[in-house]
């Protein structure tokens, strides 16, 4: 079952364009710039280009299932837990039921200590996790995700990830663009795009589609360190299979 797909896209790189997203998928679309992954996530959100877009009307009701999180998403209030908040004030939902699940959002992100901190006195990764606090608290179906890594250090990221992954087992789908593939090795079952200049070049299941570091270079990608690794080491029959992860990797050789 698909959550939402485009057909036969016509703007910006992309010509005769289709993409479908599966449900409760983590879907990770990598490109270069100017590739346009931050474009199909637009699309994909119905902010452009609408009659290309068909979302499955049984997940899918109304514009609040879908949410995109974006470089330039703007604070409506000065503290974090009125941002967070107002968008379930804004629908009207009773007070006990916004503090319940404002409680279930911070508690799953992490943010109880800075629920009072004033949002210009956030680091960039707290306004990262506050930001996605806005936009997961009212429960949407699909969740776009533009780059929200590029400025992360390897331990925000990996804990950002992780925590993508929990609001998958909740139930949100999510689509992640990136301009690095080093997020994908704290991933788990995610499906990746290679996109290039308006085209999928390569997807499928993420290891699968990092062994080709050919194909990769091409779309001026760069493997993670621990992949490229790996795909040497495997080249000389010094591990039998190619992984993810630096602990995957020492166990393989290990053995």
């Amino acid at each position: 079952m698909n959550v939402v797909q485009v057909e036969n896209l016509m703007i910006g790189p992309f010509v005769n364009f289709n993409i479908e997203i599966p449900l409760n998928s983590f879907t990770i679309i990598a490109g270069s710039n100017n590739s346009g992954k931050s474009l199909l996530l637009k699309v994909l959100a119905g902010l452009v280009i609408k009659s290309k877009v068909i979302y499955n009307e049984e997940i899918i009701k109304n514009t609040y299932d879908v949410a995109l999180l974006h470089e330039n998403y703007a604070f409506n209030f000065d503290t974090v837990i009125k941002n967070i908040r107002y968008p379930l004030e804004s629908l009207e939902i009773d007070d006990e039921k916004i503090t319940k699940l404002v409680k279930d959002i911070v508690k799953d992100l992490k943010i109880n200590k800075i629920l009072d901190k004033e949002v210009n006195k956030l680091t960039y990764y707290e306004k990262i996790k506050v930001q996605l606090a806005c936009m997961v608290v009212s429960e949407p179906k699909l969740l776009l995700l533009d780059d929200p890594c590029k400025y992360l250090s390897p331990f925000e990221t990996e804990e950002f990830i992780s925590i993508l992954e929990h609001l998958r087992s909740r139930g949100i789908t999510l689509v992640m663009a990136t301009s690095s593939l080093e997020e994908i090795v704290y991933t788990i079952n995610s499906t990746l795009y290679i996109l290039n200049k308006g085209s999928i070049v390569s997807k499928g299941e993420a290891l699968e589609v990092l062994k080709n570091d050919s194909l990769i270079n091409k779309a001026l990608l760069e493997l993670p360190f621990v992949v490229d690794l790996s795909v040497k080491l495997e080249y000389y029959n010094l591990i039998s299979k190619i992984n993810l992860s630096f602990l995957g990797l020492v166990d393989s050789l290990w053995k």
